[in-house]
């Protein structure tokens, strides 16, 4: 009978034992089942997350982008505007030289123009002074021939 009473109660504890594990697996499963809802849940909200970074970031780096093609168009903008200007002062330096060659040539030709007429007119004066001499002198010597005609011979040969 203890026998009996004992495998009685070791059934009983078994079914007892057996009816908890039951319980106990299927709390675990129903833990599991809402573990893998949550966990679900959280990578979806994570992937919601990280598309909505990736899309922030992406708006970000074309604001950006943007900002570099902007800044890039004003700097070429600045440098062609700076090309033409040095190409603009290159030119006008290049024709003010060539305006001031030309101005120095036209005045060397006058200068030149200006002493040669010096020149000739100081050789016309000159030829004309020694002609005007030339007739002082003989006018000169008619004179002193006149006058020692009309005085006659001079010295103690005369008296």
């Amino acid at each position: 009978m203890a026998s009996a009473e004992a495998d009685e109660i070791r059934v009983s504890v078994r079914c007892g034992a057996k009816e908890q594990r039951g319980e106990a697996l299927a709390a675990l499963r129903e833990m599991r089942q809402r573990s893998s809802g949550m966990l679900a849940e959280r990578d979806k909200e994570c992937a919601e997350r990280w598309a909505q970074v990736e899309r922030e970031e992406a708006a970000r780096a074309e604001e950006l982008d943007a900002h570099h093609a902007e800044a890039v168009a004003r700097a070429e903008r600045a440098l062609s505007e700076a090309e033409q200007a040095l190409a603009d002062a290159e030119e006008s330096a290049r024709a003010r030289q060539e305006e001031a060659q030309e101005r120095a040539a036209e005045l060397v030709a006058q200068a030149r123009e200006h002493a040669d007429r010096v020149e000739e007119e100081t050789e016309r004066l000159l030829r004309a002074h020694a002609e005007q001499g030339e007739d002082v002198r003989a006018h000169i010597d008619r004179v002193h021939a006149s006058l020692a005609a009309w005085a006659g011979p001079a010295g103690p040969a005369g008296e």
